[in-house]
C-alpha cells in the first residue's frame, strides 16, 4: 500500500511540472515572429476583404476587356436554318453592343440567351477565351415534318418543336415530308412543343422516312408525298391508338400504322421498309402496273388491293 502512495505522489509531482513547461512553450511558439506576422496578415484580410471590390480599380469597361458581337462565334449553321441566330439572340435577349469579358456570369447569360432560341435544341459549351473571344457550341434543331392546316404550313422537327414559320419559302416546304388531316393548331409560339401526340407521332413517322433530313433515301425514293394523320377518337388518345396512312405520289394509300415505338407487336420501321422495297421490286413502283393500290403493311403478309376511282386519294 505504502508503495502505491509513492507512486502516486510522483505522478502528481511530474504533472505539476510538465504543465507550466508546455504554457512556456506554447506562448514561445505563439509569439514568434513569423507566427506573429501570419496572424498579423489574417486580421488585415477578415477587416479589409470585404472593401476589396471598393478598393480595387473597375476593369471590366476598359477597351481591352471589351468585345462587340463580331467576335461571338457559334457553330456554323446547316443547310435550313438562319444565318441571324446570333443577330436574333442580341436582340431578343436585349443584350449591349459591346459585352465585358469580366461581367460575372457573362457564359451563363449567353447560354441561357441562346438556349431560348426556337432554332437551337442544345446549347453545348460557352467558351470565354483571353484573345477577346467567346465560342458557343450549338446543336441545332432540324425540321422533320410541315403539317398543313387550315391556317397553312406549320415546320416541326422531330420532337414536334414548333419551328418559325416565317423562315420557310413555298419552296422548301415542297422539299420536306408533309402531314394531313391535323385538326389543331399549335398551342405554343416557335421553340415550344406543338401539343397534340398525333403531330408528335406524326413527326417521327416522318423522321424515320427521312433519316437526319435525308428525304432521298425513303421518302422519295418510294414515291411518298404526305402522311395521313387519323382523327382521335377519345379527348386524351395514346400513341399506340394511332394508325397512320401514307399517300403515293401516284395515289395509292400505305397503311403505314403507328409511330415508332407506339406498338412493339408491330413491324419495326427497317421491316416496314423492306416490304415496301418488296413491293417495288415485284411491281416496279409502289403504283403501277394496275394502281394505284391499298398497301397494307402492319402484318407478317403483305396486303396489295387495288383502289377503285371512289376510293381514290387525291395527290396535291
Amino acid at each position: 500500500m505504502s508503495a502505491r502512495k509513492s507512486d502516486s505522489a510522483d505522478r502528481s509531482k511530474s504533472a505539476g511540472r510538465t504543465t507550466p513547461a508546455v504554457a512556456l512553450s506554447v506562448r514561445k511558439g505563439v509569439f514568434q515572429p513569423t507566427t506573429l506576422w501570419w496572424l498579423a496578415c489574417a486580421l488585415l484580410a477578415v477587416v479589409f476583404l470585404p472593401y476589396l471590390p471598393w478598393m480595387t480599380p473597375d476593369l471590366s469597361t476598359r477597351p481591352e476587356y471589351q468585345i462587340d458581337w463580331s467576335g461571338v462565334q457559334i457553330t456554323p449553321a446547316p443547310r435550313g436554318v438562319p444565318a441571324r441566330i446570333v443577330n436574333d439572340v442580341k436582340t431578343q435577349a436585349q443584350l449591349p453592343e459591346q459585352l465585358s469579358l469580366l461581367r460575372p456570369g457573362l457564359a451563363k447569360q449567353l447560354a441561357a440567351a441562346f438556349a431560348s432560341h426556337p432554332w437551337v435544341e442544345q446549347v453545348n459549351r460557352v467558351e470565354v477565351k483571353r484573345q477577346r473571344a467567346i465560342t458557343i457550341d450549338l446543336t441545332y434543331r432540324r425540321t422533320a415534318l410541315v403539317v398543313e392546316s387550315s391556317r397553312g404550313f406549320y415546320p416541326v422537327d422531330s420532337h414536334s418543336v414548333l419551328l418559325p414559320p416565317t423562315d420557310f419559302e413555298p419552296d422548301v416546304v415542297s422539299r420536306l415530308p408533309v402531314c394531313r388531316n391535323i385538326k389543331t393548331l399549335p398551342q405554343g409560339a416557335a421553340g415550344e412543343q406543338w401539343g397534340d401526340v398525333v403531330v408528335e407521332c406524326a413527326a417521327r413517322i416522318a423522321d424515320a422516312l427521312a433519316p437526319a433530313g435525308d428525304i432521298d433515301k425513303h421518302w422519295k425514293r418510294l414515291g411518298m408525298v404526305a402522311i395521313i394523320a387519323p382523327v382521335p377518337t377519345t379527348a386524351d388518345p395514346q400513341p399506340e391508338d394511332l394508325s397512320f396512312d401514307i399517300v403515293t405520289r401516284g395515289g395509292s394509300l400505305i397503311r403505314w400504322g403507328r409511330a415508332p415505338g407506339a406498338d412493339t407487336l408491330e413491324p419495326s420501321v427497317d421491316q416496314k421498309l423492306a416490304r415496301l422495297g418488296q413491293v417495288v421490286q415485284n411491281q416496279g413502283s409502289l403504283d403501277a402496273p394496275g394502281g394505284p393500290f391499298k398497301i397494307d403493311i402492319r402484318y407478317d403478309v403483305v396486303s396489295l388491293q387495288a383502289l377503285d376511282d371512289n376510293r381514290r386519294v387525291i395527290v396535291r
